[in-house]
């Protein structure tokens, strides 16, 4: 959004550093007005205060100020403080540690908790992956019908006689 008073302001004037300054040198000004004037002042201060308030733009409640040099240096410096590969080292390696100290505990007591289970589990996985004995029985039977093959074809003659 534009500033909406640009275009009003007059380099013939001065300026002060802040809004809250500039209407305190309003008000003081005002404060020295007899009569009618200081009614007419009042009532025009108070309609460029309003119309102001309507059209400026919120700004987060915030120090310093979103809108100062200042305050855009001090956030770059903190952005650049927070981003430097040292801060961002040891920030995800301390997020690491803390996410492998929870999750490695509650793993470890669940397993620990298990423990009546375990026998019953690493039974069935070596069932299911270390069946030693049909392994063993499968490969002799292989082993003998290709020997009893083999001899009856090389070692075993059929002759018929009539």
């Amino acid at each position: 959004m534009t500033n909406p008073f640009k275009p009003h302001a007059l380099d013939m004037f001065a300026k002060r550093d802040t809004v809250d300054q500039a209407l305190a040198y309003a008000i003081d000004l005002i404060n020295t007005f007899e009569g009618g004037n200081k009614a007419a002042a009042w009532t025009a201060l108070m309609v460029v205060v309003n119309t102001a308030a309507a059209v400026w733009p919120e700004a987060p409640a915030q120090e310093p100020s979103p809108f100062t040099l200042d305050a855009l240096r001090s956030r770059i410096a903190a952005l650049e403080e927070r981003l430097s590969p040292e801060a961002l080292s040891q920030d995800i390696s301390s997020q690491a540690c803390a996410w492998l100290d929870d999750n490695f505990n509650e793993r470890a007591d669940q397993w620990l908790n298990d423990e009546a289970d375990l026998d019953d589990k690493i039974e069935t996985w070596v069932e299911n992956n270390l069946d030693i004995e049909n392994e063993v029985a499968d490969a002799l039977r292989d082993k003998v019908y290709d020997t009893v093959r083999r001899v009856i074809r090389d070692e075993v003659s059929v002759s018929i006689s009539l």
